[in-house]
């Protein structure tokens, strides 16, 4: 029988019992853990995410990497940010000792690490995509989240992927009041996506604008999808800073997006966004946060 350590932690937070919960489960090596047992322990978790975590090997640049794969109830992600930041913490501040620089190798590419004072930031992968071919009305959204009818039309509705296979319907609302009525009802999303990216998980990101200061701009949100309210969502994060990036053509824009606030679980997540010369494209996200562990134990497997 396997026997598999695992952690929790609260992710986006300093603060235990807030932030957005995840789980790491170590794989040792010479473990033979299939997909469908780490679906498994996924779902027995429970929880946005659950992270498997390989152990050590260091990369030709002598950087301390792990591999990992990320699994939501039903599926595996080929990236996530939350998982990312918790994995990274853990990572960084147990396994390797307090070391400030690492890589997590996942399925959408490799994530260069560093961590100061426990919080990590991480070049994110990404392929991002503003879906054009077919527009989201306020109607569509009104049909999701009936209670927004009072409130008026959303101030902007667009789609937008951070990489192939997760998409996030962005809606600008009017005010917090607004945010405050967003509602997880148990109806899916279902857009029509651009051709080449009709694939994966689609979830909705209502956002509302705060009041920016000289160098960053403050971002209260909330991400639905069907029956589920994520406490914190760093790919949707990702995606919001890209697409918002992109809008203003500004070279580099940060952000600081609060998130999970209507669930009790609030969560800080940092997002950096810089563009490619042209102004066009995006040549960098940076995703930061922090992270604090709750609870430990063994998974056993048959």
């Amino acid at each position: 029988m396997a026997i598999l350590a695992f952690v929790t932690l609260d992710v986006f937070t300093e603060t235990r019992f807030a932030g957005n919960p995840l789980a790491v489960v170590n794989v040792p090596s010479g473990h033979d853990v299939t997909s469908e047992q780490m679906q498994l322990i996924a779902r027995e978790f429970n929880l946005s995410e659950t992270v498997f975590i390989h152990e050590r090997h260091d990369g030709d640049d002598g950087v301390p990497q792990w591999r990992v794969r990320i699994f939501i109830v039903d599926a595996e992600l080929p990236f996530a940010g939350h998982p990312t930041i918790g994995t990274a913490v853990y990572a960084l501040g147990t396994l390797a000792g307090g070391t400030d620089r690492g890589r997590l190798l996942c399925n959408a590419g490799p994530i260069d690490l560093q961590m100061h004072e426990r919080v990590v930031r991480a070049n994110i992968p990404h392929n991002v995509h503003v879906h054009t071919e077919n527009a989201i009305s306020a109607e569509d959204i009104f049909k999701l989240q009936p209670a927004l009818r009072e409130h008026g039309p959303p101030k902007g509705i667009d789609l937008v992927s951070p990489v192939k296979g997760m998409t996030f319907i962005c809606a600008k609302l009017g005010s917090l009041e607004a945010l405050a009525a967003v509602e997880a009802r148990g109806i899916a999303a279902n857009p029509k996506l651009d051709q080449g990216w009709d694939t994966g998980f689609v979830g909705t990101y209502f956002y509302c604008m705060q009041s920016p200061d000289a160098n960053t701009r403050h971002i209260r949100t909330r991400m639905i999808e069907s029956t589920m309210e994520d406490p914190a969502t760093g790919s949707a994060a990702c995606g919001l800073g890209a697409l918002l990036t992109l809008k203003t053509r500004q070279k580099t824009v940060k952000f600081v997006i609060t998130q999970g606030v209507e669930m009790r679980r609030k969560s800080d997540i940092g997002v950096t966004v810089t563009l490619k010369d042209g102004l066009d494209a995006v040549e960098e996200i940076e995703l930061s946060g922090s992270a604090v562990q709750v609870m430990s134990g063994h998974v056993d497997l048959k």
